[in-house]
């Protein structure tokens, strides 16, 4: 009988942060025989759960086993911001930051962390400047010929907090597709963006969503939007709610100056419902 079935729960915690434990010495003092394998498919037995549904210490000992055992960096950025997740859900970022000063301790003694990077909440960057590579963003998409405007959480920051959710960690923008078939539209785009360098690695051509390629700590998200018979369509939230004279033509944000929708408290009722007044930092 396997392990995950005969340990208690109190035991497989133990054991979980045990792992994390013996990741960590590898990491910093590396020692001739230690099996990455083995420690791998003890911690897949003792959290058998998906990346994102995993505790905290489970995320905390995998990224410490995936850098130890020298696999690429950037394998790690998904365990990474899901830990990331939960220590803001846990109010606990102390753990996550500790973490980090292990990581980037390991990389001064000659681990490699390329292409991993350390997400942040708002609350602790300089909005002005997040602002401003958003207006750069923004200039870059309208070179694909359409207009981008604030949408989803972020829009919900500028409107309900004059600015960004402090413990957001995102970008959301959308970006208006022109006549034509909204499917073949969002494709040509992707082309665009990715003939200009302009989307992550690991971005694949038939998302709902594409990330941007920028040197940030957070995310840019994009997602589609479009009319269609009059009616408004904006992934993942509006389906026709708002007619074109509701969003149409673009608003300048008195917060940002960046492009909102016209009515944008009206999206966000369809959005958000009676969430739309009362901050959910679980959200």
């Amino acid at each position: 009988m396997s392990k995950e079935l005969t340990l208690t729960p109190q035991q497989r915690r133990a054991r979980i942060a045990e792992v994390g434990d013996l990741a960590r010495n590898q990491l910093t003092s590396p020692k001739a025989g230690f099996s990455a394998d083995d420690v791998q498919n003890e911690l897949d037995l003792l959290a058998p759960e998906k990346s994102n549904k995993r505790s905290a210490d489970a995320l905390e000992a995998q990224i410490l086993l995936m850098i130890a055992a020298g696999l690429k960096p950037r394998r790690a950025q998904k365990p990474l911001y899901h830990l990331f997740q939960a220590c803001l859900a846990n109010g606990d970022l102390k753990k996550f930051e500790a973490l980090e000063a292990v990581l980037k301790k390991a990389e001064q003694g000659g681990a490699s962390l390329e292409g991993l990077y350390f997400p942040r909440a708002f609350g602790s960057l300089d909005q002005a400047e997040i602002w401003a590579k958003v207006e750069d963003m923004i200039a870059k998409l309208e070179d694909v010929g359409g207009e981008a405007f604030l949408c989803c959480g972020t829009l919900l920051g500028v409107v309900r907090d004059k600015s960004l959710i402090a413990h957001d960690d995102d970008v959301d923008l959308a970006y208006v597709l022109k006549a034509g078939t909204a499917e073949h539209k969002w494709m040509k785009v992707y082309e665009f963006l990715r003939s200009h360098d302009l989307l992550q690695e690991q971005t694949g051509p038939n998302p709902c969503s594409y990330k941007l390629k920028s040197d940030t700590a957070y995310n840019i998200d994009l997602f589609p939007a479009w009319v269609s018979n009059g009616k408004v369509q904006v992934y993942p939230d509006v389906w026709g709610e708002l007619a074109e004279s509701d969003v149409f033509p673009l608003q300048r944000c008195p917060t940002t100056g960046l492009p909102i929708p016209k009515d944008a408290e009206a999206m966000l009722a369809v959005s958000y419902g009676e969430g739309l007044r009362v901050p959910d930092p679980g959200f």
